[in-house]
């Protein structure tokens, strides 16, 4: 039985009772957080399961969509997070997407120290976190930052470059719609402060990885 199917197997058990990503992997036995994140998000892609955002967790159940009746969302204070916890954290979620751990360091020619490097250099990335600011203007500055750290990475020559983003996901989207055509090598993630990780997609045609 493969892990997708674990997935649903147990949230079939559990119904009309929805189960949030953490509750399906304790159940499960299912390692990594981030893939069981994957999971259901694709299950809830294929019309397979019902999922539903309350705050900050995702709940997901098999049955009618207003089939479950949800807790109330948990008032959280935004941006809980320091610049340099959020490093911290994507360095541990990272290195194991990867499976290798990766530390800051310079590499080829490029002057700078990357946040995330594997001892190989094969591996590449860096991290941003942006304060939330909503709406929906164009951010130059920070597009501006982006750019800029994309072309640094594009110029490493390593094999796998990436740049995961934390607390603000509108950002790197707007950017990538714009320029997401002209990238082929540089990843970009999203990082939730619980540990789920998401490639962002890429505009139609251009190159996107999955996880």
């Amino acid at each position: 039985m493969t892990n997708k199917e674990r997935v649903l197997t147990y949230l079939r058990s559990i119904s009309p009772r929805a189960a949030t990503n953490r509750e399906v992997r304790d159940a499960t036995g299912i390692e990594r957080h981030h893939e069981v994140y994957q999971l259901t998000q694709e299950l809830t892609r294929e019309g397979l399961i019902h999922g539903l955002q309350r705050g900050r967790e995702w709940w997901f159940w098999v049955g009618e969509p207003d089939s479950v009746r949800l807790p109330r969302p948990i008032r959280r204070r935004r941006g809980r997070l320091k610049s340099r916890q959020f490093e911290a954290l994507a360095r541990r979620i990272m290195s194991e997407h990867y499976g290798v751990r990766l530390e800051p360091g310079w590499v080829g020619e490029v002057h700078k120290q990357f946040d995330f490097l594997s001892p190989d250099g094969g591996i590449v990335g860096d991290a941003k976190y942006y304060r939330r600011v909503g709406g929906t203007r164009w951010p130059p500055a920070k597009a501006a930052t982006i750019t800029e750290h994309v072309w640094l990475l594009e110029r490493t020559g390593a094999l796998e470059t990436f740049l995961v983003f934390g607390n603000d996901r509108q950002v790197p989207m707007m950017w990538l719609e714009r320029y997401g055509n002209l990238v082929d090598d540089v990843t970009f993630y999203f990082l939730t402060e619980e540990g789920d990780l998401e490639e962002l997609p890429k505009p139609p045609g251009a190159s996107l990885r999955k996880l």
